[in-house]
């Protein structure tokens, strides 16, 4: 069986962080198979344009230009890493593609109404009690800053031990809307009873 050498996902998350940093990077690459390994040292200069990489490992200096800050740049890197320890970079062979998990998103705990009425809300301000299905109502009351574009929130459920929040965010509309969902979804989690 031959050596398939694969980087960890710390390290392909490190490696995704990394990339928003100049410096030299230690990582490993570790056989799928077996306990081989190789070291592999990353050396990244960040440009405001362009983000260029070079890879040492094993004795040979390996270079990759990225487009800074474009989307998938990691998964590109760490193709190239992979390829290098596999012996595949100089070769016509075609990389595997990489499996990408998509995860299903969480059903809302607002319906359509309560989704329109919070954005409704985000534009005009004011108070709106959501009835998402527990023991209390949701409270939320949202003050418009009209200085510079944004909102201040207030939300809460319970009523003797109440969980609240408070918050302000900037941005425009649809930006502070996603934000007030996300944060009311947040409290919904965390006030929904656990199963024994």
């Amino acid at each position: 069986m031959s050596q398939v050498f694969t980087l960890s996902d710390q390290s392909l998350a490190l490696m995704t962080e990394q990339l928003n940093f100049s410096g030299a990077f230690n990582h490993t690459c570790r056989s799928a198979y077996s306990r081989h390994q190789i070291q592999l040292k990353m050396k990244v200069e960040r440009a405001v344009a362009e983000t260029a990489v070079t890879i040492i490992m094993g004795g040979e200096k390996h270079s990759i230009t990225l487009t800074t800050g474009a989307a998938g740049n990691s998964r590109t890197l760490a193709d190239f890493v992979e390829a290098i320890a596999n012996g595949r970079v100089d070769s016509a062979e075609p990389e595997p593609p990489r499996l990408q998990l998509v995860q299903s998103e969480p059903e809302s705990a607002l319906d359509t109404a309560q989704q329109t009425a919070v954005a409704l809300l985000t534009r005009k301000g004011g108070h709106l009690q959501l009835d998402v299905g527990l023991e209390h109502p949701i409270h939320v009351a949202v003050h418009r800053t009209y200085t510079c574009e944004g909102i201040t929130v207030i939300t809460s459920i319970g009523e003797r031990k109440p969980r609240t929040a408070c918050w302000t965010a900037r941005g425009d509309h649809q930006e502070v809307t996603k934000r007030l969902l996300q944060s009311i979804e947040h409290l919904v989690a965390l006030a929904t009873p656990k199963a024994a």
